[in-house]
């Protein structure tokens, strides 16, 4: 079995950090992780809804306000930990509205809040408190409607 020569010794290392750099920036990431550091579900202390209607129908938006006891906040976070969040990097801030709502989360902790904003459009959007960033799921235009048709099925608290 023949030695490899120091060159292509440096050539392998360089190849393996380029594909861990690659792995961190495009590999995908369970719910907790995408979320941002210090994410921790046992430590939600309220999740609100916020719905705004874009459908045009005259109907007024909706707030939710869920408390982590309830069967709904659990179901909620169970479905979002359901999907692999794989890192979407794209120009801009505006997104395409293709459900009748654009749906934004917000996670209260004792160390801050946790944004998590979805249109339809193939990004999801999530605000940590140091850090923002994109992700898209597989099955995204499907799964982000089932979470919609479960989130108006849910009793709202607040009416705007």
């Amino acid at each position: 079995m023949k030695k490899l020569s120091r060159k292509h010794k440096i050539a392998l290392i360089e190849l393996a950090l380029v594909l861990l750099i690659a792995l961190y920036f495009f590999a995908p990431r369970p719910f907790s992780l995408a979320m941002g550091s210090g994410f921790d579900r046992e430590q939600v202390t309220q999740i609100q809804v916020d719905l705004t209607n874009y459908s045009g129908d005259g109907q007024p938006g909706r707030t939710l306000r869920l408390d982590p006891a309830d069967q709904g906040a659990q179901e909620l976070l169970d479905r979002l930990e359901d999907k692999w969040y794989f890192p979407y990097y794209v120009e801009g801030d505006s997104r395409q509205i293709t459900l009748d709502y654009a749906i934004q989360l917000t996670f209260s902790q004792p160390e801050g809040t946790y944004g998590y904003s979805l249109t339809g459009d193939r990004a999801i959007d999530m605000d940590a408190p140091a850090r923002s960033r994109s992700y898209q799921v597989s099955g995204s235009e499907e799964f982000q409607r089932s979470l919609l048709d479960f989130l108006l099925q849910q009793e709202y608290t607040i009416q705007e």
